[in-house]
C-alpha cells in the first residue's frame, strides 16, 4: 500500500481519533517517520480535528472560577445571611417555640384532597366489584335455567 492510499482510505484520521488497531498504529507510526507527506497529512488532520473540537467547546462562566478559587467559609452556610424567600416546592418547616412542628398550610389541603380522592376511588372499586358480581350471578342463573330447559324439553 502506498502513501496516497493511506491518506485516501482514512487510516490517518482513524489513527488521530484513536480508532486504529495496534498493528495499524505501529505501521502508520513507522510510515510517518519515513514519508514527510504522510507526516504533513497527519499534522493537518490533527489540527483540523483539534479546531473542530475547540469550535464546539463551551467556556465555563466566569463566576465559576471566582467561586472555586475563594476559600471556603462557614459563614456562607448561615441560613439567615441571604434572606432568601422561602422555597415552596418542598415542605417548609416553620420554626416554632413549642414542641410541635408546623408545615405550610397548602400541604393540609393537598393531604385532604388526596385522602378524598383515595376514598372516591375505593368507593368506585367496591361499587364496580358488586356490579360485576351481580352480572356474574345473573349469568349463572341464566345458565341454570337454560340447562333445565334443555333437559326438560323432549328431543
Amino acid at each position: 500500500m502506498n502513501v496516497q492510499e493511506y491518506i485516501d482510505n482514512g487510516m490517518v484520521e482513524s489513527y488521530v481519533l484513536g480508532l486504529a488497531t495496534p498493528e495499524e498504529a505501529k505501521e502508520l507510526e513507522r510510515l510517518i517517520k519515513e514519508y514527510p507527506e504522510l507526516r504533513k497529512e497527519f499534522n493537518a488532520v490533527e489540527q483540523t480535528i483539534q479546531k473542530l473540537w475547540l469550535e464546539d467547546a463551551v467556556p465555563p462562566p466566569m463566576e465559576l472560577r471566582e467561586r472555586s478559587l475563594q476559600p471556603l467559609s462557614w459563614a456562607d452556610t448561615d441560613p439567615g445571611a441571604g434572606k432568601k424567600p422561602p422555597n415552596y416546592t418542598f415542605i417548609n418547616i416553620q420554626h416554632n417555640q413549642s414542641n410541635y412542628m408546623t408545615v405550610h398550610k397548602i400541604w393540609k389541603w393537598i393531604f385532604v384532597i388526596a385522602f378524598l380522592l383515595f376514598k372516591f376511588c375505593l368507593f368506585l372499586a367496591i361499587y364496580f366489584y358488586f356490579k360485576y358480581r351481580q352480572v356474574e350471578d345473573r349469568q349463572q342463573e341464566r345458565e341454570k335455567v337454560r340447562k333445565e330447559l334443555q333437559q326438560s324439553s323432549p328431543k
